[in-house]
């Protein structure tokens, strides 16, 4: 088996390499190949894959977070050559979905045991970009850009808690038009969720039913609450029972369209990538990744 670890040195608070390092000691003791080739800025992870994929890598797996992996993917699309991921990101909640363990080494051992197999992506803007987990608007896309803009002292769920509780302070709702497939919702909402996987914010089940190869997107929105109505029911999306709260609204479809009257940032499995008016259709299959066996 050979194999190119694509790695974003800056992920986990610039603990990219490590993470990698420890993954490809794992890899070479079974007797694999490993290349390592780092990231330098964005849109390297897609070129390096398919640079990769056209070299006849066996495999090309993303040493960082959620965006690195949805970002290799892309580089493999049309490839025949499948993904994967070392965890080494802030959140790794794609990792979360598909029981693959956030430590770079276990990851590794558990990859080495796994398997093929095809997945679905969220294809945004008509290709424009992908997304292996989340796209989201409004007030998780308001966390993302506070958590990317500061300097890292924290990592994994704590980060994202900090962020949310600064953010609260002053976010105020969106006004928002939704329509999912033929179902339409207008009015003002805190957030906007659209899942291909189940969570996001470092272990935050924003969509519990979520399956990546069910060929149907998850959208799940939280209309517009009081700050303390947030306060009480924020610990049950941990769990992933917000679901049932009467703020919060859940859809299945192909495609979910999602204007607001002033462009709004959009989440993109991590990072704000573009603004609103956006539209997002599930792509069955599109993608082909290597994954632990469950």
């Amino acid at each position: 088996m050979r194999i190119a670890l694509i790695t974003n040195p800056k992920a986990g608070r610039n603990s990219g390499v490590t993470a990698a390092a420890r993954a490809a000691d794992e890899f070479e003791n079974a007797g694999w190949e490993t290349v390592t080739r780092l990231t330098t800025g964005p849109g390297d992870a897609t070129r390096l894959a398919r640079e990769a994929a056209d070299e006849g890598f066996d495999a090309v797996f993303a040493c960082g977070g959620d965006g690195t992996l949805s970002q290799a993917l892309t580089g493999l699309l049309d490839t025949g050559v499948p993904g994967g991921m070392i965890p080494a990101g802030t959140g790794n909640d794609f990792a979360r979905t598909i029981d693959l363990s956030r430590d770079p080494a276990a990851a590794a051992r558990q990859l080495i045991e796994g398997h093929a197999k095809d997945i679905d992506l969220l294809q945004i803007n008509d290709g424009a970009l992908w997304s292996v987990n989340v796209v989201g608007v409004g007030f998780d896309a308001a966390v993302a850009e506070r958590i990317n803009r500061r300097r890292r002292l924290t990592g994994g769920l704590l980060a994202y808690l900090t962020a949310v509780a600064h953010e609260l302070v002053s976010y105020r709702p969106t006004q928002m038009y939704l329509r999912v497939d033929e179902q339409q919702w207008e009015g003002k909402a805190l957030l906007l969720a659209v899942a291909n996987a189940r969570s996001y914010g470092a272990g935050m089940k924003i969509a519990p039913t979520a399956e990546i190869d069910d060929g149907l997107l998850d959208v799940v929105l939280v209309e517009h609450i009081s700050r303390m109505e947030f306060i009480r029911t924020f610990p049950r999306v941990l769990r992933g029972t917000h679901i049932a709260h009467r703020a919060v609204r859940t859809w299945k479809g192909k495609e979910v369209r999602i204007e607001t009257p002033e462009p709004s940032p959009v989440l993109v499995d991590g990072d704000v990538q573009c603004e609103t008016p956006v539209h997002v259709c599930v792509s069955p299959g599109r993608a082909r990744l290597w994954m632990p066996d469950r």
